[in-house]
């Protein structure tokens, strides 16, 4: 029950953020997240450098409602988005997903009415979320294969790194599948 609280706050706030257009209350809400931070006791080096591999999305995000939106809610949507990152972080911190998979099946129970099996949902749900570090590896291991070639990764070699990506996606996933089947967990 805990789990579930604590995920339909974070869901909550992270929607309730997008609807703040006052600065000062976006700012107050950056302190405060800033403050749960030091009080959960994250580690502020890892969170930073993981800010620092989604700066460029908010800068481009930015930049492009500065161009399109003007300067005032640019500011604004980038401290959103901030604010949204940094609680999804510590979200992620302080809660398994083990406990976030418990919290979506817990959540679409109500959903056993129209006969729509939750297990499965938190299957999809588990399977997508471990997915993510799978394809972070492949990833790297591309790029590290295409620099030791003596190649740069631009937009016309993504095709070149996709293939074999997507291939390796789709083997992982029969894999998953075979051993879903071999468990009994889903039928074939």
């Amino acid at each position: 029950m805990k789990n579930i609280i604590k995920f339909v706050i974070f869901i909550i706030y992270t929607i309730l953020i997008f609807f703040i257009n006052d600065l000062r209350l976006l700012l107050g809400l950056f302190l405060l997240n800033c403050m749960i931070t030091v009080i959960s006791k994250i580690d502020l080096k890892k969170m930073l450098y993981s800010f620092r591999m989604v700066l460029p999305f908010i800068a481009f995000t930015v930049l492009v409602n500065i161009i399109f939106d003007g300067l005032y809610n640019g500011i604004i949507i980038g401290i959103r988005i901030i604010i949204c990152y940094n609680g999804t972080y510590i979200f992620s911190k302080k809660i398994t997903v083990l406990e976030i998979i418990d919290a979506i099946q817990k959540l679409c129970y109500p959903l056993k009415i129209f006969k729509i099996n939750t297990n499965n949902i938190g299957m999809i749900v588990s399977i997508s979320i471990c997915i993510i570090p799978v394809l972070k590896s492949e990833i790297y291991s591309l790029s590290k294969t295409m620099k030791s070639k003596g190649k740069l990764i631009k937009i016309k070699s993504t095709i070149i790194i996709m293939k074999p990506m997507l291939i390796s996606i789709l083997k992982r996933t029969n894999q998953i599948e075979k051993t879903l089947i071999a468990k009994a967990y889903i039928e074939e």
